[in-house]
């Protein structure tokens, strides 16, 4: 089966801490769990190859008469589409390609196969691929979002690219991003209202290959409007609200880091929305002084003492 997930939104590896310590006996000892101070040498972080799937196709009955049963366990709805590219002697219950909304925290039965001929081989090749959210929402925000830094925390920062940036942001789901240029530990605050719906918080690396792509922190937050906020290259383990929490504009909600696909530390903010399987960023505009709302633009500096920019 083929599996395709949208822009980090896929199964994040996890990561661990390994323990080097002196045991009871004297000896170098090590440990994937916490060790008394007293005894402990060395704490180095690595990445363990350990998946946590939250959308996944189970098939229920039996080999040759089955019902695909698609489990989303994000607190999102999720757009799934199935194909078959090669079958012989089975029988469908939906004309393929065929899509289906499966509601947050769902489990819903969708395509249901079966043998055509009991006395004859069968074959069959299906895949399938999914989006988060809702294709029908709409982007309705009440009032323009609250910058996500704030002079409070850093004397200044400034805007490395914005819509339609040239090194990175050329892509559908980057298109409308907004990259600020921070240190790392900045506070990062929430921009609108919203629930947490899935999280990234184990990685440490940083660099310039396609592996590293899928290696940056984020938090993704739903909104009412079914939009989506896309917090990255976040610190590791910064993010301070688990999935599924409610989280309110202006609240804290990670650190600034330098993880994933980065030259430096920096923080990636995007609004998204599934336009029918195709995650995608939208234009937006930041709240200024007086509530005045304004488009960002590369360039763009934000300093202490002063909530305009220039």
């Amino acid at each position: 089966m083929l599996f395709l997930a949208g822009f980090w939104g896929g199964h994040p590896a996890n990561a661990a801490k390994i323990y080097k310590y002196i045991d009871e006996n004297g000896n170098l000892a090590f440990s994937d769990r916490p060790v008394d101070e007293g005894r402990l040498v060395q704490v180095e972080q690595v990445e363990i190859d350990k998946t946590k799937k939250r959308f996944f196709i189970q098939k229920k009955g039996s080999k040759d008469n089955f019902t695909l049963l698609a489990i989303n366990d994000y607190f999102a709805p999720v757009q799934v589409e199935f194909n078959m590219q090669e079958s012989h002697n089975i029988s469908v219950s939906h004309r393929l390609p065929k899509s289906f909304m499966i509601e947050a925290r769902s489990r819903q039965e969708t395509i249901k196969m079966w043998r055509k001929n009991p006395r004859l081989g069968y074959s069959y090749t299906y895949s399938h691929r999914f989006v988060f959210g809702d294709p029908g929402a709409r982007h309705l925000p009440l009032r323009p979002y609250l910058l996500p830094i704030s002079t409070k925390d850093v004397e200044a920062f400034h805007i490395t690219q914005a819509f339609n940036g040239v090194r990175s942001h050329t892509d559908v789901q980057s298109l409308y991003a907004v990259d600020f240029a921070i240190p790392e530990g900045t506070n990062i605050y929430a921009a609108r209202s919203g629930v947490v719906m899935d999280v990234a918080n184990d990685f440490f690396r940083q660099g310039r290959s396609e592996a590293d792509k899928e290696r940056a922190n984020y938090v993704r937050i739903l909104h009412d409007d079914g939009t989506m906020a896309l917090y990255a290259h976040l610190k590791l383990e910064s993010v301070q609200f688990a999935v599924g929490l409610r989280v309110e504009r202006g609240q804290v909600i990670a650190k600034s880091g330098n993880t994933g696909y980065s030259s430096g530390p920096h923080l990636h903010f995007a609004i998204q929305k599934n336009f029918g399987l195709e995650l995608k960023s939208l234009p937006f505009e930041f709240e200024g002084p007086g509530g005045r709302p304004f488009k960002p633009e590369a360039g763009m500096v934000f300093r202490k003492m002063s909530a305009h920019a220039y």
